[in-house]
């Protein structure tokens, strides 16, 4: 049997591409590293890292191992905080991933939640868009992810429960000028720039379907002024000090829009909306706390998503969406 140190240490060290900085930040000396992989890569039979001038690179049978040892480290940690709760010793840790807007409408009432009745537990949330989180779910910095999952039905080395949608608007200061005109299309939007977060594929063909102009070819994107930002609350800051428009949720500033801070432009477009899902490593069972999170966070999201589908039903339809 393989010891879990050795995989730590193999982890490390392939995080890290260099036996000095891992074997510090493991708290150990360089050579009990090096003797570690050593005889990592004896009980495998296998040679694990390649030295490559300053670095150190996995080989083909490294990054299998390194796979495998994600997983082990995982479960071993799993079941360490299970245990500890199950005997009442009231304490654990939770690491979560989110998206910069799932974190806006869910994560401050989840966690508000879940610290009154378990302050005991410690968490930490790291705010990142849903092009990087994957990736570092399996790299095992994280329990769980929040996040967009529309590009993720091919990753097999996950599991993914969709969570019900949010409805989105497009949305502007309150002194915005388009505010002023008599009659307000959506290709008159298009004179103005958008703050927007990393778009996934399907969002970005709705924008291109919706402000397309008949008998123009060009890319609708490519004509757009984006300021692109996944910081939810830069945008937000954005929008209120320009002419800007951004993309948002009834729940993300319900308070803004009934101050007039910001006001939400008068189209309805149904294909406008969240698709969130709770992203685990497969094959993993999460520790008590987590499940007790997101049974929380997925009834917190139920209410929201009736809300912000209530609020977009009063705006009207756009005589020229597609």
């Amino acid at each position: 049997m393989i010891e879990t140190r050795l995989l730590r240490n193999a982890l490390a060290l392939a995080k890290h591409r260099n036996y000095a900085r891992a074997a510090k930040a493991l708290n150990i000396s360089q050579p009990t590293l090096t003797r570690s992989i050593q005889l990592l890569e004896t009980r495998l039979g296998v040679r694990l890292f390649d030295r490559k001038a300053r670095t150190v690179l996995p080989t083909p049978a490294g990054e299998e191992m390194l796979k495998h040892a994600r997983l082990v480290i995982a479960s071993s940690t799993a079941l360490e905080e299970g245990i500890q709760q199950l005997r009442g010793l009231k304490k654990g840790s939770l690491a979560i991933g989110i998206g910069p807007y799932a974190a806006s409408i869910l994560l401050g009432q989840t966690l508000g939640r879940f610290n009154k009745d378990h302050p005991q537990i410690r968490i930490t949330a790291m705010i990142d868009d849903w092009v990087n989180l994957p990736r570092r779910l399996k790299e095992r910095e994280f329990d769980f992810l929040v996040m967009e999952i529309s590009q993720l039905e091919t990753d097999h080395d996950l599991d993914i429960k969709p969570l019900l949608p949010h409805q989105g608007f497009f949305f502007c200061s309150g002194t915005h000028p388009a505010l002023k005109l008599k009659s307000l299309s959506l290709n008159d939007l298009i004179r103005y720039p958008f703050a927007l977060p990393t778009l996934p594929e399907r969002l970005l063909n709705l924008f291109g379907k919706l402000f397309q102009t008949a008998g123009d070819e060009t890319n609708v994107i490519d004509r757009l002024s984006i300021i692109q930002s996944n910081d939810a609350s830069l945008i937000r800051n954005t929008v209120a000090n320009s002419h800007v428009i951004g993309l948002a949720t009834y729940g993300m500033m319900a308070e803004e829009l009934q101050s007039k801070r910001f006001a939400a432009l008068p189209f309805k477009i149904p294909e406008i909306k969240t698709a969130y899902g709770i992203v685990t490593r497969k094959g993993l069972s999460l520790p008590p706390a987590a499940s007790l999170f997101l049974e929380i966070l997925s009834e917190i999201n139920a209410v929201q998503s009736a809300d912000d589908a209530q609020f977009v039903e009063s705006l009207k339809a756009p005589p020229s969406a597609k």
